[in-house]
């Protein structure tokens, strides 16, 4: 009997543990498609990555020249697809546009020699003297205020970020 009922609560057990983690699954999936869909920002013709307040947006020279403008503390990221640093604090800078609350701060992510960059890119990388890709700069009213060659994490992201956003 006393085994019988062990079985019994041990099936119970496993049986409720793969409804658990079948959902948490079924969840993650559903989050990253929304991730991944299409957001807009007000007044903004990129796609955007990560942020609500302050949104980190695909580079684009119109949304970039409408930054300039806004008095917004701009964060440009040279960011290659085929760089392991990028890949690696991608998701950090991502989680840390998603925390921020105040909207005083705009990212791009701006393609460098890599399969998706467009002249208007080249020309800013030129521009700021960027050697090489997963270089941060951040610009107060269309000037350089800070550089950056480190990998961030989304701590390091949100250190830099509180430096400027006052």
């Amino acid at each position: 009997m006393n085994k019988l009922l062990i079985l019994f609560i041990a099936v119970i057990v496993l049986g409720f543990g793969t409804i658990v983690i079948f959902n948490s699954q079924k969840q993650t999936t559903i989050s990253e498609e929304a991730t991944n869909e299409e957001r807009k920002i007000e007044g903004y013709s990129g796609r955007v990555l990560a942020g609500g307040y302050s949104p980190f947006l695909e580079f684009n020279k119109d949304d970039y020249e409408k930054a300039l403008k806004s008095e917004k503390i701009i964060l440009l990221d040279f960011y290659a697809n085929w760089c392991p640093i990028c890949r690696a604090e991608e998701p950090g800078i991502f989680d840390g546009f998603n925390s921020l609350t105040t909207d005083r701060i705009i990212g791009f992510r701006v393609n460098f020699n890599d399969s998706e960059t467009d002249e208007d890119e080249k020309k800013l990388a030129k521009d700021f003297n960027v050697p090489y890709q997963h270089t941060k700069i951040f610009l107060r009213n269309g000037q350089e205020i800070s550089r950056s060659v480190d990998q961030w994490s989304k701590e390091r992201f949100l250190e830099e970020i509180s430096n400027y956003s006052n």
